[in-house]
C-alpha cells in the first residue's frame, strides 16, 4: 500500500494535468445540456465524474504499465482535442458512440506522438529559424517538469527486472 501512495504521490504532476484536461473535455463534451440538479450544472458534475475516471485509470496505468507514462498525456490532450471540436461543431452523436471517440481519441495520440518525437528534424530539414525552435524546447522542458517521478521509474524497472532475473535464473 505503501508504494501506491508513493507512486500517486510522484506522478501528482502528471495526474493533475491529465485531471484538469479531462474536466474540461468533459465539460465541453455536455455544454450543450442545460439542466441543473441542486444547482449545479450538469456539465460540472460530468466534468468531474470524468475527471476522477480518467485519473484513476492514469493512476494505474502509470502504476501497473510505467512505460505508457507518455501516452497518457497525449491521451488527454487529443481526448480535450476531440471534446472540443465536437462542441464546437454540435457532433455529439459522433461523441455518443465510444467505440468511434475512442478509435478518434487513441489514434490521435499515436499520432501525436509519433510527429512529436520527429519534430526537431521536420524543423531541421523545413530550415526553420532557430529562434522558432524554443517552442520544441520549451515543451521537452514541460515534459520533464512532467516527469517528475523517472529516477522513480527507472529504479522501479530495475527491480522488475532483477526479479525477472531471479525467478528465471
Amino acid at each position: 500500500m505503501q508504494s501506491i501512495f508513493r507512486h500517486v504521490y510522484l506522478e501528482r504532476r502528471r495526474l493533475t494535468f491529465i485531471g484538469v484536461l479531462s474536466f474540461v473535455a468533459g465539460v465541453a463534451l455536455y455544454s450543450h445540456m442545460g439542466v441543473t440538479p441542486g444547482g449545479i450544472p450538469v456539465p460540472i458534475i460530468i466534468g468531474l465524474i470524468y475527471m476522477a475516471a480518467v485519473m484513476g485509470a492514469a493512476a494505474l496505468t502509470t502504476y501497473f504499465l510505467p512505460r505508457l507514462r507518455r501516452i497518457t498525456d497525449a491521451v488527454a490532450l487529443t481526448r480535450l482535442g476531440f471534446a472540443l471540436w465536437v462542441a464546437s461543431t454540435h457532433s455529439y452523436e459522433l461523441a455518443s458512440s465510444p467505440l468511434v471517440s475512442a478509435t478518434i481519441v487513441v489514434g490521435s495520440a499515436i499520432i501525436l506522438l509519433e510527429v512529436s518525437a520527429k519534430l526537431p528534424a521536420i524543423a531541421r530539414f523545413l530550415s526553420v529559424p532557430e529562434g522558432r525552435l524554443g517552442i520544441t524546447q520549451n515543451t521537452l522542458d514541460f515534459l520533464g517538469w512532467l516527469d517528475n517521478a523517472a529516477g522513480y521509474h527507472a529504479q522501479t524497472m530495475t527491480v522488475s527486472a532483477n526479479k525477472r532475473g531471479h525467478a528465471h535464473g
